[in-house]
């Protein structure tokens, strides 16, 4: 009795909810971050003159419809036609687009402020994880930009962003430390002058090492042998290391877990394989190395003992999962533009995004923190992600009807037939043979 008057109020809510769906459209990105559009656009550059496009939520319209549906500059501008936005050129939509990269990066650093302090303002420490993505250009090969990226695990949510060239590596350094987090990060992060600010800054930090990338000492400034150590070890152990920096000496804790023996192999086989794309052998002491998992981390070892800190470097995986979100939903690492300022105009319009679908999650757990506390039926972040996607995408290209498009038909001209050239269309010709041949029918004769 008790479960049919759960579904008929179940059914009864849902209904109403339904009811309320012509009446209901998901607030503009404005709203949603509190950001002034016009006075940011105005700032920047970006809306210089209100010819055409006549305020900075219509050019926002446009810069996303460009970097969602990847659409030619000439099927952008016909969509902001049938929205009435206004009635562009190809090149003035380039123009445009061309223009806004200072203004989205604007938006995004007020944005990144604004969830920062938020996050600043929780008692507890946070847990912030650090990674990056290689970003390529068509028809490329290898690193043109790389993308760095600092994920809160909750609430879940990007809290900083930096893009550089090839030559911008991954560091700790990248995101300024704040005082209430637990950064982690993977191999690519050890080295001194990554760890150097944040040890300075007596922030923590867990991050994986190899074998040889950080020159840790013993208490007494000797050189410290981690293979004869690991050589020993059977269970997961800690021993105290010091790191000396150009800042000083920092205490540190070296933690090492043995892995299964299958797990240790396969490890064992990427060694040798890496080190056979550079046409030599992988060392003994590589070898041994990678049946372990190394981290070093400040945390106190009377709050964080070392299981607790292996289950936080295991929790780093949940940033790959959210960069292979953004590439796979998002596609943020599909560039469709050899122009610099065209590139960078894409890269931030997806990126802004991203931060919009964060912010979006974020009110769904507000409203149904069951789903994300629940160990029986969690939420996946993965189809409540795909879900919010393809509801802002329709939200962001707006549905054209039928009646619209006959409307503004005649103005389409510019957009849908080929401008004029030497070289005649070859189904034009046909259809100019078909009219001429007294013998053929053609729709126009029949």
């Amino acid at each position: 009795m008790e479960s049919s008057t759960k579904s008929n109020s179940g059914t009864e809510r849902i209904s109403a909810t339904i009811a309320e769906l012509a009446k209901d459209e998901l607030p503009g990105v404005d709203q949603v971050f509190a950001l002034d559009l016009e006075g940011t656009a105005r700032q920047a550059g970006a809306l210089q003159r209100k010819r055409a496009i006549r305020s900075a939520g219509d050019l926002l319209s446009v810069v996303l419809v460009y970097v969602l549906r990847d659409w030619s500059l000439k099927m952008v501008a016909q969509w902001a036609l049938l929205q009435g936005i206004g009635y562009l050129s190809d090149v003035a939509v380039l123009k445009r687009l061309r223009g806004c990269g200072r203004w989205l990066g604007m938006l995004i650093g007020l944005i990144l402020q604004n969830r920062c302090r938020a996050l600043q303002a929780i008692p507890r420490v946070r847990l912030r994880l650090m990674d990056a993505s290689v970003i390529t250009r068509p028809g490329a090969k290898g690193t043109d930009w790389r993308l760095h990226l600092g994920l809160t695990l909750w609430p879940l949510g990007i809290d900083g962003i930096e893009i550089t060239d090839a030559q911008g590596g991954e560091t700790l350094a990248r995101l300024a430390p704040q005082a209430n987090e637990i950064r982690v990060a993977d191999r690519g992060y050890a080295f001194v002058s990554s760890l150097t600010p944040l040890l300075e800054s007596d922030s923590f930090l867990v991050v994986r090492i190899n074998w040889q990338n950080l020159p840790l000492e013993t208490e007494t400034g000797q050189r410290f042998d981690l293979i004869a150590w690991l050589k020993v070890l059977r269970i997961p152990s800690e021993q105290a290391v010091w790191l000396p920096t150009s800042e000083g000496r920092f205490a540190l804790r070296l933690l090492a877990c043995p892995l299964p023996e299958e797990v240790a192999e396969r490890g064992r086989m990427r060694a040798r394989k890496n080190n056979s794309k550079h046409r030599r052998k992988a060392s003994a002491n590589t070898l041994l190395a990678a049946g372990f998992i190394l981290l070093v981390t400040n945390l106190p070892a009377g709050a964080w003992s070392i299981r607790q800190v292996l289950w936080l470097y295991r929790l780093r995986w949940q940033i790959e999962l959210a960069i292979k979100r953004l590439k796979s939903l998002i596609q943020i690492d599909h560039l469709r533009s050899q122009d610099p300022r065209m590139v960078q105009t894409y890269l931030l319009g997806k990126l802004l995004v991203a931060l919009l679908l964060d912010e979006l999650i974020q009110q769904v757990a507000y409203h149904q923190p069951d789903w994300f506390h629940s160990w029986e039926r969690p939420v996946s972040i993965w189809r409540l992600t795909q879900f919010l996607w393809e509801s802002l995408y329709n939200w962001i290209i707006h549905p054209v009807s039928w009646k619209r498009l006959l409307l503004f038909l005649p103005a389409s001209r510019r957009y849908l037939c080929d401008s004029p050239r030497a070289r005649p269309q070859q189904l034009a010709l046909a259809r100019a043979f078909l009219e001429a041949h007294p013998l053929v029918c053609h729709p126009f004769s029949c």
